[in-house]
């Protein structure tokens, strides 16, 4: 076996290893629901702390649609990328200025989903409806783009044919998602962004 294969099995392992780690998380949060109801699965009882809300808000936000999408994107134009700071720094800024402010009226209201505050602010079911048709496309996009990064990681990774690899990929990770989302709700997908998180800090600082 040569240097090559020995890695493909290595990474192969280590892959199985992860996803089925996301599988086990998702059942137990489904152990640690507190009651059967859209605010627990959607909030897990606001019961989390400040290390878990910042990790699961960094593995969400540069996940592989950056590390696979961007660096590929700088390696197609090269310095012009450089524009890409400035948008997701802003993201950043739009957080800090919202988020403590709809914190407290989603705190005071019992918000559930964002769609919450803006039917409530506006008195208005109609835009409820425009909104999550909106959020639907736009979150649709982005879970593309997450599915197509494993896709690519699978096609990297096997010494089989790529299209039937990358296909592996995107098939194989929308299975996880959907069970471990199912099962556990937010809890479990804020866990699993936990160690998503906490490889990606890990991963960025050895490189």
């Amino acid at each position: 076996m040569n240097n090559f294969q020995a890695l493909d099995q290595t990474a192969f392992t280590f892959i199985s290893i992860y996803l089925s780690t996301l599988i086990i998380i998702g059942f137990f949060g489904y152990r640690a629901r507190q009651e059967n109801t859209l605010k627990d699965f959607y909030l897990a009882g606001n019961g989390f702390g400040l290390a878990v809300i910042f990790l699961t808000f960094y593995a969400t936000q540069y996940s592989g649609n950056t590390l696979f999408g961007y660096s590929g994107m700088t390696y197609r134009i090269g310095y012009a990328w450089i524009m890409c700071i400035h948008f997701m720094t802003a993201i950043i800024a739009c957080y800090l200025i919202f988020a403590p402010k709809l914190y407290q009226r989603a705190r005071r209201f019992n918000y559930i989903t964002p769609t919450d505050y803006l039917q409530h602010r506006f008195c208005s079911n109609s835009i409820n409806i425009i909104v999550t048709v909106i959020m639907i496309f736009v979150l649709s996009n982005y879970l593309l783009a997450q599915l197509m990064a494993m896709g690519r990681a699978m096609q990297g990774l096997s010494s089989a044919d790529p299209s039937i690899a990358y296909q592996q990929g995107v098939i194989l990770l929308t299975l996880i998602m959907v069970i471990y989302g199912t099962l556990g709700g937010i809890r479990a997908v804020a866990w699993t962004d936990v160690i998503q998180g906490t490889i990606l800090i890990v991963g960025l600082i050895v490189l």
